[in-house]
């Protein structure tokens, strides 16, 4: 058939025995064998158009049916189905935005638990460090007064028997100072 319509020989029938089988090749073939059935009165046009000169459509596969167009009450049924999606959307565009907002307020709320949780934390380190503080003061306290009591035992321990009168004298006006102090301290 090529043969005669280009008068030479066809030169890709390796490929052809390959695609012959297509359904773009079916449909072609079928078009052919309708068209020599009907009267030649027909246009060429119809002939062009009914041949998918497409080489790159992937939508036609040799394992796919040809489908049938959809009807007007198919078509109908389907934008119905397409108007209730329509007005489903809003309901759930909405329920999104209060879901978006629930866990934006969720979040707020833990962040400020977060905050009192860690202001109390820092509250209760400052007390402790407070604390600790209090309780290093009080222990030097102790310890001076451990040494001021050391220095004084000394004092009122001390020979005076081999001091100058000066040194003599202002060991014993110590001593003094610390019976008054510590009579006052402790009364009798």
């Amino acid at each position: 058939m090529y043969q005669s319509n280009s008068k030479n020989a066809f030169q890709l029938e390796h490929c052809w025995r390959i695609l012959r089988n297509e359904a773009k090749w079916l449909i072609l073939r079928d078009n052919l064998k309708v068209q020599t059935r009907q009267p030649a009165t027909q246009s060429c046009h119809t002939f062009a158009n009914s041949i998918n000169l497409d080489e790159d459509n992937d939508e036609i596969n040799s394992d796919e049916t040809l489908e049938r167009p959809i009807g007007k009450k198919a078509e109908k049924e389907k934008l119905k189905k397409r108007k209730n999606c329509d007005d489903v959307i809003p309901i759930l565009s909405s329920q999104l935005d209060e879901i978006k907002e629930e866990k934006r307020i969720m979040h707020e709320e833990k962040k400020e638990s977060m905050r009192i949780a860690l202001e109390e934390r820092r509250d209760e380190l400052i007390r402790i460090k407070k604390e600790k503080n209090e309780e290093l003061i009080h222990i030097k306290e102790e310890k001076n007064e451990v040494e001021k009591r050391k220095m004084e035992d000394e004092i009122m321990m001390k020979d005076t028997r081999t001091m100058d009168p000066k040194q003599k004298e202002y060991i014993c006006l110590r001593c003094l100072e610390i019976l008054e102090r510590l009579r006052s301290k402790y009364p009798s």
